[in-house]
């Protein structure tokens, strides 16, 4: 997905044009995209922003005060892209200059920076204060400087991700390519602007001006190692190699001061941040497809009830297929889980402790039941023991009815009349099976 993020500060162009023209451009490359806007609120179209926005599902605006700064907006407008590649761009830049840059991520570059290209004369002495500039940064520690357009640039979502990350790197990181396993282009055209300002005409004029700095330079530098030698029968007086080592010192500090005055200038005004590191945005509104994301607490209990109307329905399903256990056991779940977001932490373990009360409760009914059920038993075969025995009476233990039984059986086997009582066994069995 390719995310547009357009810096609205020009007041020569009609936004519903230029909306139109965007579109059409990104729909040639047939790729999911969309477009962000980012303006102040004293932007003199800010309305007509607004509609865009409001009119389809692809659009976004983002409104700040009137004192944010460029890096500032360009920061709040990658924060509120869809984790996608994003070409940062103005209002007025070149339509021709956005295809060309697509067209080299989509043949492989990760990062694809814009240059402006001048004649040849001035292109030369912008070379070499490119070179100079670069060694500067060197010494000072710091990456290369691609002396790109910082507000035309192409970034991947890997150097987006960076850049959100790092609010106080925002604009170096547009300007520098931060790791080298990413792939960077350049594309060098005389075009950016449509109607470039002042400022963006004279943007090389600052390496314009180091390059004849360092055409002198090198000049008097070859003087003194060169010329002089030569005309002296090459011979180097202690003056001369005093003078020589002072030169190259001087042009040392001189290339070291003159990078940080122009990276300075470059980067501009940062991201304000706090003490915890985190930058300070001050966003008036933000309008997305009709909607404001500003949302207010009717619309949160909307959700709420829309939340809880859809788990009744669920209980009404799972009480017709499920057994009544099972839904009572989920209810006491569910309303467990709903006491956790409208009470505190103690209230909860009140309530789980009071709801194991009742469980031990009714462990101990079911106790005294089994015992109820043990002494029935225990009842009915002391009745069997009473039945074999006629004018004797036995105990309700299983004990004395064995003993009883034994001492029939040796009486029985003095008279020798054992078929009658036999058979009485057999008619007291009957007798229970007919209970049963």
């Amino acid at each position: 997905m390719i995310s547009l993020v357009v810096t609205a500060d020009t007041p020569n162009y009609d936004p519903a044009e230029r909306d139109i023209a965007f579109s059409e451009l990104l729909a040639q490359f047939k790729q999911p995209f969309e477009i962000v806007y980012v303006a102040n609120s004293d932007y003199g179209y800010l309305d007509t922003l607004r509609e865009i926005a409001k009119s389809s599902d692809n659009r976004r605006l983002i409104v700040t005060t009137p004192s944010t700064n460029i890096n500032t907006q360009i920061y709040t407008a990658l924060d509120h892209t869809n984790s996608g590649d994003v070409l940062l761009a103005t209002m007025d830049t070149n339509l021709e200059l956005i295809q060309s840059v697509i067209k080299k991520h989509l043949d492989g570059a990760d990062l694809v920076f814009v240059k402006r290209q001048e004649n040849w004369f001035k292109s030369m002495f912008v070379a070499l204060g490119h070179g100079t500039y670069q060694m500067g940064l060197k010494l000072l520690g710091r990456g290369r400087d691609m002396c790109c357009e910082p507000r035309v640039v192409f970034l991947n979502n890997r150097s987006v991700n960076t850049i959100i990350l790092n609010p106080a790197l925002s604009k170096a990181l547009r300007l520098v390519n931060p790791d080298t396993e990413r792939t960077a282009r350049v594309v060098t055209t005389k075009k950016i602007y449509d109607n470039p300002t002042e400022a963006q005409k004279s943007c090389n004029n600052s390496f314009f001006a180091l390059g004849l700095v360092s055409i002198f330079y090198i000049i008097a530098l070859l003087v003194m190692a060169v010329v002089f030698p030569i005309c002296n029968s090459g011979v180097y007086t202690t003056w001369i190699l005093i003078s020589l080592v002072a030169w190259i010192i001087l042009g040392v500090i001189g290339a070291v001061i003159a990078a940080k005055f122009i990276y300075n200038s470059r980067l501009g005004l940062p991201v304000a941040i706090n003490l915890a590191g985190e930058p300070i945005i001050n966003i008036v509104e933000t309008v997305v497809d009709q909607i404001d994301e500003k949302v207010g607490e009717e619309n949160k209990e909307e959700v709420k009830s829309e939340k809880k109307s859809k788990k009744k329905a669920n209980k009404e399903e799972k009480s017709i297929e499920q057994p009544a256990e099972q839904v009572e056991e989920e209810t006491k779940e569910e309303n467990i889980e709903e006491k956790t977001e409208l009470e505190p932490a103690e209230n909860i373990e009140q309530d789980k402790t009071k709801s194991e009360q009742p469980k031990t409760e009714e462990k101990e009914p079911a106790k005294k039941t089994a015992t109820k059920k043990t002494t029935a038993k225990k009842s009915t075969t002391t009745k069997k023991a009473t039945t074999t025995k006629k004018a004797t009476t036995s105990t309700a233990k299983k004990t004395t009815s064995k003993s009883t039984a034994t001492k029939k059986t040796s009486t029985t086997s003095k008279t020798g009349a054992k078929k009658p009582e036999i058979s009485k066994i057999k008619s007291t069995k009957g007798a229970k099976t007919k209970k049963d």
